[in-house]
């Protein structure tokens, strides 16, 4: 469904971060953030969801009218999640465990019909995905006639690949779903290198690991001369584009980009990429979330 205006929320453990679109374009005065209320029961959770929802209408409404609109719902939601049908499959993880099987496109859509939301719109749809693809989505807009290789790296690796704006899932040249997290790599997979645990696990087989010493401050360590932390950085871009190598190869990007906490970081690891991936372009971006709610928006496209 293409959709006049969208409600994208950007949904983690802790915090909700929402806004509202139009024509791709984010209302800034719309953008909020929320607690999850992650630990709560099923109710109190989609209740939840409910007012926020209906808190970005309020706040679109004070310079628009929703009144026969199309609108266009979108979640980025934690996996395990079978996105397309809208179930969670959260379990184990200390967050969302009271959603377990749980349709929420079907809950919400029905809890909406309900609001004076669902009865002013003239339709809605409601769509989920993956936080690390939707990044890239709204990322690839920058580069729109591409093929595109986007990594968010964090707590973990998130990937996807986009074919000039389409989210690719199926082809003989990636991984089934475009997911490299779970891909090997050296003695492991790819996942437990390239990501703050895998930097961390480096730093302490190097003796760098203290109380209060995080990624963030091996990477001022290293601005500031340090030339183990700079080591330690020089060899995760070297991993890094090593990893990339074979997935180049099938994909043919015309570039990757990184986004993430960890791309906080780039200039520290960026020469030794580049290196190993000569002709490849690669970009690291900022603002993860302005890209993540411009992603979402391209979903309703």
């Amino acid at each position: 469904m293409k959709a006049d205006v969208v409600f994208a929320l950007d949904v983690g453990g802790t915090y909700i971060k929402a806004c509202v679109l139009e024509q791709d374009r984010i209302l800034e005065e719309t953008i909020c953030q929320f607690e999850a209320h992650s630990h709560e029961s099923q109710e109190n959770i989609l209740t939840h969801f409910v007012g926020i929802l209906t808190a970005l209408a309020a706040k679109y409404k004070q310079n628009a009218n929703l009144e026969q609109k199309g609108l266009g719902i979108g979640f980025t939601f934690p996996g395990p999640f079978d996105y397309e049908n809208g179930i969670s499959y959260i379990k184990g993880l200390n967050k969302f465990e009271s959603l377990y099987g749980v349709n929420l496109r079907e809950q919400l859509f029905h809890r909406l019909l309900a609001t004076e939301l669902g009865l002013e719109v003239k339709n809605f749809n409601l769509i989920f995905e993956n936080d690390g693809r939707l990044f890239g989505l709204g990322a690839s807009t920058i580069f729109p006639n591409e093929r595109i290789i986007c990594l968010t790296i964090g707590t973990g690796l998130g990937s996807v690949f986009i074919d000039r704006g389409k989210i690719i899932k199926t082809a003989e040249s990636i991984p089934a779903e475009g997911y490299l997290y779970n891909q090997p790599f050296m003695d492991s997979i790819i996942d437990n290198h390239f990501s703050r645990r895998g930097i961390l696990n480096a730093a302490a087989a190097k003796g760098m690991t203290q109380v209060g010493v995080d990624v963030k401050e091996l990477a001022e360590m290293s601005r500031n001369g340090n030339s183990t932390t700079a080591s330690l950085f020089a060899q995760f871009g070297d991993d890094l584009g090593e990893m990339l190598l074979p997935y180049i190869e099938k994909f043919q990007p015309h570039r990757i980009i990184i986004g993430g906490q960890i791309a906080k970081a780039f200039d520290l690891f960026q020469n030794c990429l580049e290196e190993k991936l000569k002709k490849t372009k690669v970009n690291s971006l900022d603002n993860a979330l302005h890209y993540t709610f411009l992603g979402i928006s391209r979903m309703f496209a």
